[in-house]
């Protein structure tokens, strides 16, 4: 393993993992996965009386597999009402858009190629056919940004916001992190969401570790503002959340050289 360069990868886990690892393997990197955050469902009561109740909505709207999951608690194992087929389903990613197709009685979702929440806006108010009177029901997570929202609201859509889960730091990321920063040639740290580069920071400033010390890579934009706004250099970002787009900036650099943010933000993770 000591000629492969080690990618520290701070994602939770998922199915997806495996095969970001045997991609990364069969492009010459060693990846290390630290599950960075945990998540808390809450209001699922609240959440299952909305999804009994598909006649009195537009749609719904996934920005993670976090949310997907949360309607499957809510639901405790009964099938999604059939009526959800009919609405306006979006979803940010494919991953996301998988697990609804896989967990949601084949539940098909729009904008999995928009790969953040301000692509997927505009991609709804662009591409949406039907009656703006009935709203789209958004399960979102405590750390969630209104970029998504404010976009639909300023084009005349409703949202019914439902905030469904609560993001913290995994219980083990130091421990985990601890591992992880004995592997050889350590060259990158790869980042998925702004809450995760919250919680890998805070470690590293309690534990005097220097984060500049490796090449940070963003997945999104609003992941690579969380990473700038702690005044550190983001060496790439890939522009959506997949091992493709990850291996691109990892091989050729000049692929996601960070450019001017602004006010560009994502929704969640």
């Amino acid at each position: 393993m000591s000629g492969r360069r080690t990618v520290i990868i701070f994602k939770s886990e998922s199915e997806s993992s495996d095969r970001y690892a045997e991609e990364l393997h069969a492009n010459g990197f060693n990846p290390i996965f630290v599950p960075t955050l945990s998540f808390g469902f809450k209001n699922l009561a609240q959440l299952r009386a909305k999804l009994q109740t598909p006649d009195l909505f537009a749609g719904i709207i996934f920005t993670s597999p976090r949310c997907v999951e949360a309607v499957c608690e809510a639901l405790q194992f009964a099938e999604l009402h059939s009526g959800w087929k009919l609405l306006h389903n979006y979803a940010v990613g494919e991953v996301t858009h998988n697990l609804a197709l896989s967990s949601l009685q084949q539940l098909f979702t729009h904008g999995k190629q928009t790969g953040n929440a301000r692509n997927l806006g505009d991609f709804i108010v662009d591409t949406f056919d039907g009656s703006r009177d009935l709203p789209l029901l958004l399960p979102c997570g405590n750390l969630r940004t209104d970029l998504l929202l404010s976009k639909l609201v300023e084009n005349g859509f409703q949202v019914d916001a439902c905030e469904v889960y609560e993001t913290v730091c995994h219980p083990a990321l130091a421990e985990n992190m601890e591992r992880a920063l004995q592997a050889d040639n350590i060259e990158y740290f790869a980042f998925f969401s702004p809450s995760g580069v919250n919680c890998v920071h805070e470690y590293c400033k309690a534990h005097n570790v220097n984060m500049g010390n490796w090449k940070l890579v963003a997945i999104g934009p609003s992941t690579r503002l969380a990473i700038e706004d702690r005044g550190l250099r983001v060496f790439q970002t890939a522009e959506r959340p997949s091992v493709e787009y990850l291996i691109k900036v990892l091989l050729n650099p000049s692929v996601g050289r960070p450019r001017p943010t602004g006010e560009i933000k994502a929704e969640e993770k």
